[in-house]
């Protein structure tokens, strides 16, 4: 009786080989390294590639992605390091879609930690330093967090830390921003302008895991002017990429 199970140890190898190889590998490459049919290696590489385990790039090489490479799998590593590899390539056609900066958050420690993010290239954008956390009562990743989460940590998420006016605009006065959690959860997006940052405006949609209850939330930072020429393409290009990773992880779960 063998103590591994073959189809597992297949993944795991391809998983090790790519790893040992930084410029990635060709179908012909991994079949022959594995000692598989290019039919069975293919099959396994578009299961990695389809969990977000590993990229391919346009000359058809696939390579880990760069997250689990960082991170590790979230196996004692960054617990969301898959989240993260799924979100990226949605962040990357969100910031091309939209031409503004693309957040990844999720709620820890009290605060909003800011997991990932995709740049705009604009000569003038929105930017932030992912090693800060940001705050749940003034910011659209915060209130969004906040609305979709269980309703008895709602008040303790909204009074995590010191309710101070960042900004002149800024809403500090907890029955206000009570009212406006249950309004971005009716709505199921949440607007900050110039609350965290003058100049800047927070646009801000769940992500939901497999088991319905929310993960993270997917951001768009924009220069204020910008967004109120821009809203209603910004509005509806965030809600279809939050929409479209929920259901990435709900299949990854499926499959």
């Amino acid at each position: 009786m063998t103590a591994t199970v073959r189809s597992a140890a297949r993944v795991l190898d391809l998983l090790e080989h790519l790893a040992g190889h930084a410029e990635g590998a060709s179908l012909s490459e991994a079949s022959e390294a594995l000692g598989l049919p290019k039919s069975s290696t293919l099959m396994l590489l578009r299961t990695l590639l389809a969990r977000g385990y590993v990229s391919r790039d346009a000359a058809d090489r696939y390579r880990l992605n760069e997250t689990f490479r960082t991170h590790g799998f979230g196996w004692g590593g960054h617990r969301h390091a898959r989240l993260i590899a799924l979100a990226e390539p949605v962040m990357e056609r969100l910031c091309e879609t939209v031409g503004e900066t693309v957040l990844l958050g999720a709620a820890e420690a009290g605060a909003v930690k800011i997991l990932a993010k995709e740049v705009a290239r604009q000569n003038i954008r929105y930017d932030v330093d992912l090693a800060v956390p940001s705050p749940f009562y003034c910011t659209a990743m915060g209130r969004v967090l906040v609305a979709f989460s269980p309703p008895a940590q709602r008040e303790a998420m909204l009074t995590a830390s010191p309710r101070v006016k960042l900004t002149p605009a800024t809403v500090t006065r907890l029955e206000t921003l009570r009212t406006i959690v249950e309004g971005v959860r009716e709505r199921g997006i949440a607007i900050v302008e110039e609350e965290y940052a003058l100049g800047g405006t927070g646009i801000a949609a769940p992500i939901f895991g497999p088991d319905g209850a929310i993960l993270a939330t997917l951001d768009i930072g924009c220069v204020t002017p910008r967004f109120q020429v821009k809203r209603a393409a910004i509005l509806t290009a965030l809600a279809e990429a939050a929409e479209a990773l929920t259901r990435n992880l709900a299949m990854q779960d499926d499959a």
